[in-house]
């Protein structure tokens, strides 16, 4: 049962969103170009001066609100895609919601001060959303994540079903946020042909609306490290030269840490790994502290700069994932040279094709087999080249470039039907 204290604090959130919407709502009515900046490159350095409303067709507005909330992949896909559109000049017709300065800056996009994301009322962030969308006279929105408007056209980037094929508790307000976003949206970008697939199956309705596939890709920092840099990186975290990765949560289910640490025990004292655990919690959960015991762990949390690194001095990063929606880290540490062994699948083969090891998703012996089979200097050359060869078939700019025509194509749709 609520307790009456946790109503007055709950009443008191709500009464904080609605003030806040009811605020930016005031601010488009009286000034709707207001708490606007349009960024702009002089030599190296980038400003922001006034802006005025955009004018030609097509108007985008974006919700920068993922930016607010963590950094991931998701944010990954964003920055890409908005500094490839700043390239081609598209930035200058999109204006994106800055929530809490957490956004990017590129030449040419015009960013627009937001009230702050809040999970617990999507009304009145609704209702803030249209109101700015209204005094943009946008054409078409998009919210990097699952926020909505009340009547402007959407369009809905699409990067998982993980929620709904894994068995999440769909009744929590996030994923509530997300159903509600699928339904409202008159079109659809997903990162992986099994996306879409899967978006079709579980929401129906869907199938159809206009959908664009568009693959993620590597950014350019992700390489081949030299030595001196993966030493160093080794001498920090306290990390022998020989080492696999794992990368993502361990407590999720699905991402299936528990076939890591059931694996390696079962390797011969003399070929036993450490395992470098990137992401997830500070420590490692007891769980796995009895598994690990034989091995050297460390956990850490990496700039990209420190994961090219760790990927380029490792044996193998190991992903065994149940599902994923993409699996960026499967490109990322291929294109630093290192050798990936996976599961077969959701998106993972559609990633990693013929690069990768494939093992089943609970069979220890199969996973330990494969770090042997990657200690075979052939072997681990030959996985080596077809990842590279792997990676150069994604590409950012491609990409976006395909995202900017549907984008136009969905907007001009949305004027024709106005």
């Amino acid at each position: 049962m609520t307790s009456p204290h946790h109503r007055v604090r709950e009443i008191a959130r709500h009464a904080k969103t609605a003030f806040e919407a009811a605020g930016e709502c005031a601010r488009t009515l009286i000034d709707p170009t207001s708490d606007r900046e349009q960024a702009r490159a002089d030599g190296a350095a980038l400003s922001q001066t006034p802006s005025r409303r955009l004018t030609d067709p097509p108007r985008i507005v974006v919700d920068g609100m993922f930016f607010q909330l963590q950094n991931t992949g998701i944010n990954r896909v964003w920055r890409a895609l908005m500094a490839r559109w700043s390239e081609t000049g598209f930035a200058r017709h999109v204006v994106v919601l800055d929530r809490m300065g957490t956004v990017p800056r590129f030449d040419g996009f015009t960013y627009r001060r937001m009230i702050p994301f809040r999970y617990h009322d999507s009304l009145a962030q609704r209702v803030a959303l249209e109101a700015v969308c209204r005094a943009e006279h946008a054409d078409l929105f998009i919210s990097t994540y699952y926020t909505t408007t009340l009547m402007t056209r959407s369009l809905l980037y699409v990067y998982d079903m993980i929620p709904e094929v894994v068995g999440f508790d769909l009744d929590q307000r996030p994923w509530r946020e997300k159903r509600q976003a699928i339904e409202r949206a008159s079109a659809y970008v997903a990162i992986s042909d099994n996306t879409a697939q899967d978006l079709h199956r579980l929401y129906p309705a869907t199938g159809s609306r206009p959908l664009k596939v568009a693959h993620n890709a590597v950014e350019p920092l992700f390489g081949p490290a030299d030595g001196p840099r993966i030493d160093a990186l080794r001498r920090e975290l306290g990390l022998p030269a020989d080492y696999v990765v794992f990368v993502g949560p361990r407590d999720l289910h699905y991402k299936n840490a528990a076939l890591v640490f059931d694996a390696l025990p079962l390797l011969p004292a003399a070929d036993l790994p450490a395992l470098l655990c990137v992401g997830g919690h500070a420590t490692l959960e007891a769980e796995f502290e009895t598994r690990a015991a034989a091995t050297t762990v460390r956990v850490a949390t990496l700039t990209d700069a420190q994961l090219a690194a760790a990927y380029s001095g490792a044996l193998a990063l190991i992903y065994p994932s149940r599902y994923e929606g993409f699996g960026l880290p499967i490109l990322e540490a291929m294109a630093c040279g290192c050798p990936v062994i996976a599961c077969d699948n959701s998106s993972i083969a559609e990633v990693a094709g013929d690069a990768a090891i494939y093992v089943p998703e609970d069979d220890p012996s199969a996973l330990a087999a494969a770090v042997t089979r990657l200690r075979g200097l052939s072997a681990r050359e030959a996985y080596r080249a077809r990842g590279f060869a792997r990676v150069s078939r994604f590409d950012w700019k491609k990409t976006a470039d395909d995202v900017e025509r549907f984008i136009r194509d969905v907007a001009s749709r949305t004027e024709r039907e106005a």
